[in-house]
């Protein structure tokens, strides 16, 4: 068998996600109700908003220019750093008592709040945004945030009162170093003048000196303290902020919608990724990375009361499809070579359906005017008995090459292959028989069917059939299945959809090989109706006759 293809599918994720689409969906909406709730309930918050211009130094008028002191451009980010700073929040938190609309409780919790924001660097209350061009010209919007929108509304113009004192306070910087050293000059010419004696009359040379400069230098400070009321900063509040009409959060029909829709996408990759990773059988696709032929399609069975698992595969679209299954299995089959026109039937696990497909296969060749012999071959957990149980009275018939005497019939698989002169079957209906198995339940070992005894009874009843269904154990379970399968004419493997992976089958495959058996194809069963294939493709097997699988019309269900 060639290795299997390695290539990316894109098919595969695609199913996965028309298969689960549903359930991804719910999910996603279960989400985003979940997060509506929980938001809807949380207390809702408002922002007030007010700008700040920042203007250069330069106005545009020489004589207002020489007149004002400016405070220099303030660099990026600057303005970000005051506002979160101890100095411009302090501010604030002492002018909390100027909003008669905070109580002395939630006055303390507001500073507290704003104590904890200053110690982390990190604001919640107040924020501000925007930039400014090299000369220092642009906008800023200084936020305030609070459950109450009057009290957001005066945090915010406080925030900003307070920020623009800070920035006047940065003008007055070196005017106040200015003058600073200006009456430290003055302190000193004073006490030069001191050290020279008293001013009698007319004064010396040095005294006149130092009266000259101190004339001077009080005469700087003069117009330097006048100075100082003209200095001005870069920062202007031209729009206070307005009492916001709507909370900014929470807003939960946004957030249900985002979380939705993050679900959304992140259970589809994950979906999508699985789906990669776990190459599942589901579809003719899938065989053919395997090399495989899909010979037929059961669909899922929802069994009503009291009704008979047999009785539902021999009506509507479940007939079809056992019949169609049974065709193509027929239309492989080899024939007229020296192994016996057997059909070994198994599966990857238990509870693939493998029972039910081997009873319906036979009732269906049967039906169809083929003598058919049904050997159950699960000995561990035998369900023929169950599937054909009728309230007609049992009839028995020979097996070919038997001639038991009354008493000492072999009514059982183990018996029949130790005995075959007096074996038994059970008739079922024109042209089928059963040969069932009954598990010893006293043995300590596991039973095993004898790969011989069971070559040489089914060369010996062949003889008497046009097709013998050996329903066998899961062959991932047991071994059965690979010790039989090179005495049968084929292999049918009864998969389930979306159970057995690419892997698995693979492994199954390989040990099939190894004993030379004859692999005809693949029946998928418990098929989800609406996933059912509209028409199946040709064989594509390595081990049959080049006979194409009639396709019949699809059926919507």
């Amino acid at each position: 068998m060639p290795p299997m293809n390695d290539d990316i599918d894109l098919s595969r994720p695609l199913r996965a996600l028309k298969r689960f689409a549903w359930l991804v969906l719910l999910l996603a909406v279960a989400a985003g109700a979940v997060t509506y709730l929980l938001f809807s309930r949380q207390t809702p918050v408002y922002r007030a908003d007010t700008m700040i211009l920042s203007s250069g130094s330069q106005t545009g008028n020489s004589k207002v220019n020489d007149t004002l002191v400016s405070a220099p451009p303030l660099p990026t980010g600057a303005v970000e750093g005051a506002l979160q700073s101890a100095n411009v929040q302090g501010a604030v938190r002492r002018r909390l008592g100027e909003i008669p609309e905070l109580s002395a409780a939630e006055r303390s919790a507001l500073s507290d709040r704003m104590a904890q924001a200053i110690a982390s660097g990190k604001g919640g209350i107040l924020k501000i945004s925007g930039q400014t061009d090299v000369y220092g010209n642009g906008t800023y919007v200084l936020s305030a945030f609070d459950q109450n929108p009057v009290v957001a509304a005066r945090l915010a113009n406080l925030a900003a009162q307070a920020l623009i004192d800070w920035d006047t306070q940065r003008g007055l910087v070196k005017v106040n170093a200015a003058r600073d050293s200006l009456r430290t000059q003055l302190a000193d010419l004073e006490r030069r003048l001191e050290q020279t004696g008293p001013v009698v009359g007319t004064p010396s040379r040095l005294q006149q000196t130092l009266l000259t400069q101190r004339a001077a230098r009080l005469d700087d400070l003069n117009n330097l303290l006048a100075l100082q009321q003209a200095v001005v900063g870069s920062l202007t509040n031209v729009a206070p902020a307005p009492v916001p009409l709507k909370p900014v959060s929470p807003k939960p029909l946004r957030d249900a919608v985002l979380v939705g829709a993050f679900v959304l996408l992140l259970l589809s990759t994950l979906l999508v990724i699985w789906a990669s990773v776990n190459r599942m059988v589901t579809s003719d696709a899938d065989l053919k990375l395997l090399n495989l032929r899909l010979l037929g399609e059961v669909p899922r069975i929802r069994l009503r009361q009291g009704q008979s698992l047999l009785v539902a595969l021999r009506q509507g679209r479940w007939a079809d499809s056992v019949s169609f299954l049974a065709a193509g299995v027929k239309s492989v089959l080899p024939r007229g070579d020296k192994r016996p026109p057997v059909l070994l039937v198994t599966s990857l696990f238990g509870g693939d359906g493998k029972s039910n497909i081997s009873a319906a296969l036979a009732d269906a060749s049967a039906a169809s005017g083929d003598r058919v012999l049904l050997i159950e071959a699960d000995l561990r957990r035998p369900t023929q008995g169950t599937i054909w149980q009728t309230t007609a009275p049992i009839e028995w018939v020979d097996l070919p090459g038997a001639v038991p005497f009354p008493g000492e019939e072999s009514r059982d698989l183990m018996a029949a292959l130790a005995r075959p002169v007096t074996a038994q079957a059970r008739r079922l209906r024109d042209n089928l028989h059963l040969l069932s198995s009954v598990p010893n339940l006293h043995s300590q070992s596991q039973p095993h069917v004898p790969a011989e005894q069971f070559r040489q009874a089914v060369a010996q009843w062949g003889a008497g059939y046009d097709l013998i269904v050996v329903d066998c154990p899961p062959a991932l379970a047991v071994a059965d299945p690979i010790v039989l399968a090179p005495h049968a004419a084929g292999v049918l493997l009864v998969l389930e959809a979306g159970r057995a992976s690419v892997g698995s089958v693979q492994r199954l495959l390989d040990a099939l090989l190894l004993v030379n058996a004859n692999v005809l194809g693949v029946a998928l069963n418990k098929v989800n109706p609406r996933e059912q294939v509209a028409r199946y493709g040709y064989g594509y097997g390595r081990n049959t006759v080049p006979t194409a699988v009639p396709r019949p019309e699809s059926r919507a269900v």
